[in-house]
């Protein structure tokens, strides 16, 4: 089952109100963002998190034939290393870097036979690297895949991937009295701490309920989907084909929230991490889908007896799939200014999203014209003129 988050818990009194008063909003459709803003790849901005572990693999592999020559002669007694880190100013604001090497027997002896180099210590640790694949599937099996997947790496402990927030992890290990081994890490996701709300304050009165995961998505087939996502009297709906379009849900990490044009739009709830989605209302790229066998009583509640459908993505389609790739090489192609390629791609993609917005509401027939700016040709192989010309 996936658990909702109740949307603006502190703000049931208006919505309440709102829902005395019919005044939730409909959403069917919206203009799309600008599709293609620039002709590259987005920028990223690695997380601390991401600069950690970079650094972190850097010293594993640094120290490998020291590390190596320490698996060997430890079989049976090493227990994997286990980078740890404590904040402050060092390694240019990252922090501390700890390399904590786990020994079932004598730690401190077993790890000196190999180095005295202060970054690493030694800590007792509960299994060796021999048992560690049996030890982590069972921890795995036991707290349940759907919040723990195991993973293995080349010297360091192995580790369960922790899909809800730390907080509620600590409360059910409390209560179901899991002494889970010294030596098998907890990596607990960023991504299951948003620090924005799921709705956004001006939002609360027009929606009745914004249903969202309570973990991060396991690993799902790296599929794109495509469909509108429209508000209906304040309930979320993917607007497929025919007249069952289910509820939709969405990923932890996302909120709801008005955009600098008025549109009601989704955003990421991790105030450092704000790349552009998708507006309700549009046609987006909605990745893989999982039907909800169970879905919230709160959501059936205030939305009505539908089944319900989890999405994945929330990308607007328009532009989706680095088309400004496809963009460069027409220019390059017919020798006009990439800057008026990408205007005329833009032109033609919004044409689309008009003509496909016309289809799903209002029963034209048209089908939308091809966008010569974003068709990929492949590049032709060499001599391939020259074998043409024979």
């Amino acid at each position: 089952m996936i658990l909702p988050m109740l949307a603006a818990c502190s703000q049931a009194s208006s919505a309440g109100e709102a829902a005395r008063d019919g005044s939730y909003a409909t959403i069917l459709e919206a203009p799309p963002y600008r599709p293609i803003g620039r002709l590259g790849p987005e920028p990223y901005t690695p997380t601390l998190n991401d600069k950690r572990r970079l650094f972190a693999s850097s010293a594993e592999e640094r120290y490998l034939p020291m590390l190596r020559r320490l698996k060997k002669g430890e079989m049976g007694n090493f227990g994997g290393i286990e980078w740890r880190w404590r904040g402050g100013a060092e390694n240019g604001g990252l922090g501390t870097l700890t390399g904590i090497a786990y020994f079932l027997r004598d730690p401190q002896r077993s790890l000196r036979r190999y180095t005295t180099d202060t970054l690493f210590t030694a800590a007792k640790g509960d299994f060796s690297r021999v048992e560690q694949d049996a030890v982590t599937r069972h921890w795995a099996e036991r707290i349940g895949r759907d919040i723990a997947s195991e993973g293995f790496g080349n010297m360091s402990t192995p580790w369960l991937s922790i899909a809800i927030p730390r907080e509620r992890f600590e409360a059910l290990r409390e209560q179901e009295g899991w002494a889970i081994p010294a030596n098998l890490t907890l990596r607990f996701s960023e991504w299951a701490e948003p620090d924005l709300p799921a709705v956004a304050p001006e939002m609360a009165d027009d929606i009745r309920y914004f249903p969202t995961s309570d973990r991060v998505a396991g690993p799902t087939p790296d599929l794109a989907t495509f469909d509108a996502i429209v508000l209906r009297d304040g309930c979320f709906f993917i607007d497929e084909e025919g007249d069952d379009d289910p509820l939709a849900m969405f990923p932890i990490w996302t909120g709801i929230y008005r955009d600098g044009e008025g549109h009601m739009a989704f955003r990421s709830r991790h105030s450092q991490h704000q790349p552009r989605l998708a507006r309700v209302g549009t046609r987006i790229q909605l990745g893989y889908r999982i039907g909800v066998a169970d879905p919230p009583a709160e959501l059936i509640a205030a939305c009505g007896k539908y089944r319900a459908v989890l999405v994945k993505s929330l990308d607007q389609a328009a532009g989706y799939g680095g088309q400004w790739f496809d963009v460069n090489q027409y220019a390059e192609r017919t020798g006009i200014d990439p800057a008026e390629a990408m205007r005329q791609a833009n032109e033609c993609l919004i044409a689309q999203e008009k003509v496909r917005a016309d289809r799903r509401l209002r029963g034209n027939s048209s089908e939308p014209a091809m966008c010569p700016q974003t068709i990929n040709v492949p590049p032709r192989p060499p001599g391939f003129e020259k074998e043409a010309a024979q």
